[in-house]
């Protein structure tokens, strides 16, 4: 089956490019240039009917001064070549009669008369509504003066952005893309990326709630888009940027940031060096009828980190680019960790264990992307081919001591994994008057080889315990397809559908165990999307995509990880996938209001399961949880003045749920949220910024999360030519807590991260500002599956 589908993909995706080849091959191309010899960008070509002057087709040259058209019927035409400044030329009698014919240079003499300079100003509004996505255009706003990316994101609608990452209001974490090109990080690394970037760099953000066939099907919370300002100024652009913060301890952050491009060469390099100290406080209660386990723990960790990047793109030609890009990152986390277990019933203590450890978690892990791009006119026809290569060895290193009145234990618990994977893929973009096609295929490949090694100090020495270690090998092979077509019906109805299909083939082997899991299984991913334009002011649109959730290469191995002698949790390699329906109906008002009604329905969610049996407790997931979710987003964006714009939104939802085992104990609830956005512009050089948000109590499965709140407030000051900003913040948060309800017992999880911190942040930019970096789009969704 997977072979035949290969092949049946493979021929069907071969047979189309030919096609295309073929009709794209008739073409007539050519050069403008001035007297001098250089290529004159954006002058027109008319295409006239020789017999009557009646205009045919209209073309623009490229930056070079290159043209080319195609689709031309047969006969006798004139071409006129105009562009502001210069003196027309017109090419009579230039005979089409289904070969190619290429043109001499048309060369354009500069006109003597100079014409006064006319600024002509378009602004978009805040916020559009695209078939399949949302438009954030973040350049008309005040936010995108003088901030980092990571500030400008906090006014998007849709978003939630904090220090552990960017997530999508009602639906969780969410991919990050730059010109479509999907960045691989998360957490703290992700946050440092975002600040590294700046707002005046970004000319949109593209927020897609519910992604269209093109691309991977995993994952249920979206994606957003960061689309960075295209200029075609040649030369060099940088900018130099250090972040101090001071919270319980203090922490800093530096990046470096260089773009340079020719008339061949677009490349940027980008390094970040940072040192984050924190410390936590964690308290984790288990109470059920017959038992009780009380626990604290203090965590101080240390976090060195470097990441650089690289990318490179070459013009072979006016049809031809090539390119690669390449990321890599190393950091080394200590934690030192004191945690106190307090086991009783009903009040009463009976024992208590101490533990004191530390935990060393090195990690390096880089991406290598090698790309090609063949244009194949000048329409808009396009194959993209591209080799992605990612690699990640994370490993933690975990030492401790557990003691209790009549127990003694030494334990050095090491875990790690090598995670290598590679995909290959190509894309194929048809525009024509009617409709717009996207198709392509894509291969990726999955390796993971993880160790566990549990020792016990005795006799003087740390001693292998093998029941408590173990190897796994995992391998999975993903073979997708895609057809999309999307065509505007009328000036007020576009219409788009799209299907993917995606074979996964798994393979899971223990060596200790000697036990092997082997699973192949093939699903279909349809998406479809309307759009209603009534008016300028009101916009109507409806949307369904079907997802999955597959589950993390992390959680498949079936490895214990020990926060002591008792207390471990454990990977389940029998983990399923789990799918989702998503249905959104959304509407714009004014391009200030938009209001989203959403439904989701989850099936065989991965979900923790806890047993507790006497001081041993064990957790590990499954595919317990079917769940329903129907809710509403709002958002208003809107300037009350010139000088104060307000970003203010609010969600609502109601999650049921139903529970495949007994033992997880089910509740129906509600979640809501809402966020209060403020910037203000005191003077050119001179803003400032006060942000609110509250996430109410909520229930979802068996998980009550309780409320929290933050306060950030902060001011953005440039000097020297704007080319010097300063940016003081303050950071207000509060504790996070939640609820696990099991039918035996309840597990209350408390943690206090010090949200408490005063920041400030210094940038310098240099060199030409219109400079932009490599905007090349490669998407490798696979790799946050090994994060």
């Amino acid at each position: 089956m997977k072979l035949f589908f290969f092949k049946v993909c493979t021929l069907s995706f071969l047979l189309l490019l030919s096609l295309i080849y073929e009709s794209s091959a008739q073409t007539v191309s050519g050069r403008v240039i001035e007297t001098g010899g250089s290529g004159i960008e954006n002058a027109t070509i008319t295409v006239l009917n020789a017999a009557d002057s009646t205009v045919v087709k209209y073309e623009a040259s490229n930056k070079e001064g290159y043209f080319e058209i195609t689709n031309l019927n047969n006969g006798v035409f004139t071409f006129k070549i105009s562009c502001i400044g210069y003196s027309n030329q017109l090419l009579n009698n230039i005979r089409f009669n289904g070969s190619s014919v290429k043109l001499t240079d048309v060369a354009l003499n500069k006109q003597s008369k100079e014409l006064k300079e006319v600024a002509i100003e378009s602004k978009h509004p805040v916020l559009e509504r695209k078939v399949d996505r949302w438009i954030f255009n973040l350049n008309n706003t005040i936010a995108a003066n003088g901030s980092s990316l990571f500030e400008a994101l906090q006014v998007a609608p849709f978003l939630k952005v904090s220090d552990n990452g960017v997530s999508m209001a009602g639906k969780g974490v969410l991919g990050v893309m730059v010109n479509e090109k999907i960045v691989y990080l998360s957490g703290t690394d992700l946050t440092n990326y975002l600040k590294a970037l700046r707002s005046e760099s970004v000319e949109k953000i593209e927020i897609i709630t519910n992604p269209p066939a093109k691309y991977e099907a995993q994952g249920d919370a979206g994606l957003i888009n960061i689309v960075l300002k295209k200029n075609e100024s040649l030369g060099w652009r940088g900018s130099l940027s250090s972040t101090y913060r001071q919270g319980f301890y203090a922490s800093y952050n530096n990046n470096l940031a260089l773009f340079f491009r020719s008339k061949k060469i677009n490349s940027s390099f980008t390094f970040g060096q940072s040192r984050y100290h924190n410390m936590q406080n964690n308290w984790l209660n288990m109470i059920g009828n017959s038992s009780q386990i009380l626990s604290n723990e203090q965590r101080i960790s240390i976090t060195p980190g470097l990441q650089a990047g690289l990318s490179i793109d070459y013009e072979l030609d006016r049809h031809n680019n090539i390119g690669f890009i390449y990321n890599i990152s190393q950091s080394k986390e200590n934690n030192a960790f004191v945690n106190s277990y307090s086991y009783g019933k009903s009040n009463t203590v009976d024992s208590v264990l101490n533990t004191n450890g530390e935990m060393y978690r090195p990690l390096f892990a880089q991406t290598l992307n090698i790309y090609h791009d063949l244009k194949i006119d000048s329409a808009g026809k396009k194959l993209s081919s591209s080799v992605n290569f990612f690699s990640n060895r994370p490993e933690i290193r975990n030492n401790f001591v557990s003691e209790s009145e009549s127990t003694y234990a030494a334990v050095r618990n090491n875990n790690s994994s090598k995670y290598n994977i590679w995909s290959v893929q190509s894309d194929l973009t048809l525009p024509y008057k009617w409709a717009k096609i996207e198709t392509g295929i894509k291969f990726a490949n999955f390796d993971n080889n993880a160790d566990v090694e549990y020792y016990n100090y005795a006799h003087e020495n740390f001693l292998l315990d093998k029941t408590r270690s173990n190897e796994f090998n995992y391998t999975e092979k993903n073979l997708a397809s895609y057809f999309s077509m999307s065509s505007e019906l009328s000036k007020k109805m576009t219409l788009k559908a799209g299907l993917r299909y995606e074979y996964t083939m798994t393979d899971g082997y223990s060596p200790t165990l000697d036990q092997r899991n082997k699973r192949n299984y093939g699903a279909l991913f349809p998406t479809a999307y309307i759009i209603y334009k009534a008016d300028a002011n009101n916009v109507l649109s409806l949307n369904y995509s079907r997802r999955i959730n597959r589950p993390g290469l992390s959680s498949l191995n079936p490895f214990a990880y020990y926060t002591n002698i008792y207390t471990y949790f454990i990977g389940n390699p029998l983990l399923l996938p789990s799918y989702s329906n998503n249905f959104e109906l959304n509407y714009l008002y004014k391009s200030m209001v938009s209001f989203t009604v959403f439904t989701q329905h989850a099936s065989d969610v991965n979900s923790l399961l806890t047993t507790i049996d006497g001081p041993l407790v064990v957790s590990s997931g499954g595919n317990f949880i079917s769940r329903d979710n129907v809710g509403a987003y709002v958002s208003i964006n809107r300037a009350f003045f010139k000088w104060w714009e307000n970003s203010s939104s609010a969600s609502f939802f109601y999650s049921s749920s139903e529970s495949k085992i007994e033992a997880i104990s089910i509740q129906n609830g509600t979640s809501a949220s809402f966020s209060l956005n403020n910037n203000f512009k005191a003077t050119k050089q001179l803003n400032f910024y006060l942000n609110y948000s509250q996430s109410l109590p909520s229930t979802s499965g068996n998980t009550y999360t309780y409320s929290v709140r933050d306060f950030r407030v902060g001011a953005r000051l440039k000097l020297l030519n704007d080319n010097l900003i300063i940016n003081p913040s303050g950071f207000l948060g509060t504790v996070n807590k939640y609820d696990v309800r099991f039918n035996e017992f309840v597990r209350t999880e408390r943690t206090d991260y010090y949200y408490k911190n005063f920041g400030l942040g210094i940038t310098y930019l240099f060199g030409r500002s219109k400079v932009s970096g490599n905007n090349k789009d490669i998407s490798f969704d696979e790799k946050r599956r090994a994060q």
